[in-house]
């Protein structure tokens, strides 16, 4: 079994997909609200740090990507 390849998805696959990640985020949220309570300044530094490579690759020189 290969575990990283490229997989074609269909709209429905992908919808399926994104709601049942949401619902499990929510369920987890739940779960977790009294430490996210308690760290949220913490949370939002590691939120805000992981958004710096996205952005960059969004907004950087098309030119220069490099993806595949």
């Amino acid at each position: 079994m290969k575990l990283f390849r490229k997989v074609v998805w269909s709209p429905f696959a992908l919808t399926c997909l994104k709601w049942s990640a949401l619902l499990f985020g929510m369920i987890v949220g739940a779960y977790v609200s009294g430490f996210v309570k308690r760290h949220v300044v913490l949370l939002l530094i590691i939120a805000l740090l992981l958004i710096i490579k996205p952005l960059m690759t969004y907004f950087g020189d098309k030119d220069t990507f490099k993806g595949s």
